[in-house]
């Protein structure tokens, strides 16, 4: 089958600045004046919080403030606690680790950008007449890695986990870095294998085996189902092998040199052996229905390149951005439980899928994306602004009274700035309709303007408007403040520590940093105990302990179904 024709979609060039300013808008807002949020986000800040602050050990063994993490690798929290040990100075602990995530974000942007630029100047997918003699295998390959991008930062479920404080964004480009790898090799196949094994040895030391052995799975098939990594195939994966192991090995070789080494290595590879215990019916019954939107709007553009392309599966491509989806999707089902983190690192290949698919989309099909997109953005935006008028104003009274609930006690204070932002992202939302519906030829990266645009307008109210009340509602900072007052206030020594019962990592790794409570290692005898309870058990007159003192007790004013107790042992 020949190459196809393009008739309807041009390949011209979106303005660099353009590309650049939707990838800031769509990066840097919410890392910017906002606290560790529960639960993730401050989990995943603790493990690098807690290694800024900590000795050699708690670099090898991951932990929040003593207490073993093993279900995660240590490589995200290594990059995130090294840049913040060397930029707390400059900007507090919580935002340099939040810039070096953000700094990873962004090179799994540029990786993605140019994975799909090297693949999509090959001869094998080049259209045989798209626009004239003035066209260039160049623009093309430009054109389509723009519509990756774009298609990338315009999918639902990669936002959220993007912005937060945990392994995803890391994984996420170490995905990226794999496919740029693998798309390398095909001229320079020992610097791309090496690149593709680093990326298999940090996903082994980010996600664990299973994430890690997908990807193994994805280079040895390659070969099989593509006839260009057929000729490399073998170097390609000698080199990528060689890397990996050269990598992936000093961390456990390290664990195995101490007692607590070995029980951590130990703990971290049954982790693994039960993250790839499944499929249960539960789990299935999640991804089927998180999937759709989770992956919305880049799987319906994947599989009409997949049927579109069906003549030529084995060009590089198709068949390295299909195999990466179909490796990593077959592992979130092995999962044993529904969690979005399992779906999220097939979100990078399914975009570079949808964008090889997008020249080839007919004109209905693309007025059908871009009405969608802008219906449903523009009313979602007139939401977002809505609530937050009646939050700020009190009318409607019903309006105000169910947004208040959302965080009781919340007093907002000096919002013009966040107004003035507002207003100038939905006249600049306005303008890109108005862009996109007169403007003349269209371009192969048209119809994903409106999609990433609107998820980038959503996002940039949702983190100006309503961040002072999402921080509000998810932060642990004024509670911390409490604790550690009942805790100075009631004969606190030094050396004290303090015993955790129930407490989760969100409000372990916020009390941690808020307040720097001395939280004892897991079998320390401590002579302070805080204790936490969940659900009807916190609404409830806490049951007596023999043997000691209920001091304090307090909760967040935004959950009435979560409380604090702290005691003192009587004997001291």
């Amino acid at each position: 089958m020949r190459p196809f024709i393009v008739t309807e979609l041009q390949a011209g060039k979106l303005p660099r600045w353009g590309l650049l300013l939707v990838c800031a808008l769509y990066a840097v807002p919410g890392f910017v004046a906002r606290d560790p949020w529960r639960k993730l986000d401050a989990a995943g800040f603790g493990i690098a919080l807690t290694m800024m602050r900590g000795d050699s050990g708690d670099w090898l063994m991951p932990n929040i403030a003593g207490q073993p993490v093993v279900s995660e690798g240590p490589l995200p929290f290594w990059l995130a606690a090294a840049f913040g040990r060397a930029a707390q100075v400059l900007f507090g602990e919580h935002a340099a680790v939040q810039a070096a995530v953000l700094a990873t974000l962004a090179l799994g942007l540029v990786l993605v950008w140019y994975a799909l630029y090297a693949l999509a100047r090959r001869q094998g997918v080049q259209p045989s007449d798209p626009f004239g003699a003035s066209a260039s295998r160049t623009d093309y390959g430009r054109a389509i890695a723009d519509t990756g991008l774009l298609v990338l930062m315009a999918t639902f479920g990669l936002l959220l986990r993007m912005h937060e404080t945990t392994a995803e964004p890391a994984q996420f480009a170490w995905i990226a870095l794999f496919l740029f790898g693998c798309a390398q090799a095909l001229d320079r196949p020992a610097i791309g294998g090496a690149l593709a094994g680093a990326a298999i040895a940090a996903t082994l030391l980010t996600r664990g085996v299973g994430h890690a052995g997908a990807l193994l799975v994805v280079l040895v098939a390659l070969p099989l189902a593509s006839r260009s990594f057929r000729l490399i195939g073998r170097r390609m994966l000698v080199f990528a092998v060689g890397c990996a192991v050269v990598l992936a090995l000093p961390w456990p070789l390290a664990l195995l040199r101490s007692l607590p080494g070995r029980e951590h290595l130990a703990g971290w590879l049954d982790w693994n052996l039960q993250a790839l215990s499944g499929p249960t019916v539960d789990a299935l019954g999640y991804f089927a229905q998180t999937a759709p939107w989770f992956y919305w709007p880049a799987w319906p553009v994947a599989l009409w390149a997949a049927y579109r392309w069906r003549g030529r599966w084995s060009e590089p491509a198709v068949a390295l951005p299909a195999l990466a989806t179909l490796a990593l999707l077959l592992r979130a089902l092995l999962a044993p439980n529904g969690a979005e983190g399992w779906l999220l690192p097939a979100t990078v290949p399914l975009a570079m899928l949808a964008a090889v698919g997008v020249p080839t989309l007919k004109r209905g099909i693309v007025n059908l994306i871009d009405w969608f997109a802008v219906t449903s953005f523009t009313l979602f935006s007139i939401v977002i602004w809505a609530y937050w008028i009646a939050l700020m104003t009190g009318f409607p009274p019903r309006m105000a009274f169910r947004m208040r609930q959302m965080a009781p006690g919340f007093l907002p204070e000096g919002v013009f700035g966040e107004v003035v932002l507002g207003i100038a992202a939905t006249a600049a939302w306005l303008l890109l309709v108005r862009w996109r519906v007169s403007r003349q030829p269209p371009m192969i990266w048209r119809p994903m303007v409106l999609s990433c645009g609107g998820v980038v307008l959503a996002w940039f109210l949702l983190m100006t408007l309503w961040l002072p009340v999402f921080n509000e509602r998810n932060t642990y900072r004024d509670l911390s403040g409490e604790v550690r007052g009942a805790f100075d206030a009631n004969d606190a020594k030094a050396g004290d520590c303090i015993a955790a019962d129930s407490i989760e990592r969100a409000a372990r790794a916020s009390f941690y940093y808020f307040a720097n409570l001395p939280f004892g290692k897991p079998g320390a005898r401590c002579r302070w105990l805080l204790v936490q309870d969940d659900g009807p058990m916190a609404r409830t007159e806490p049951d007596p302990r023999p043997g000691w003192d209920l001091l304090w007790e307090g909760r967040r004013r935004s959950d009435r179904d979560e409380r604090f107790l702290l005691y003192r042992h009587e004997a001291n």
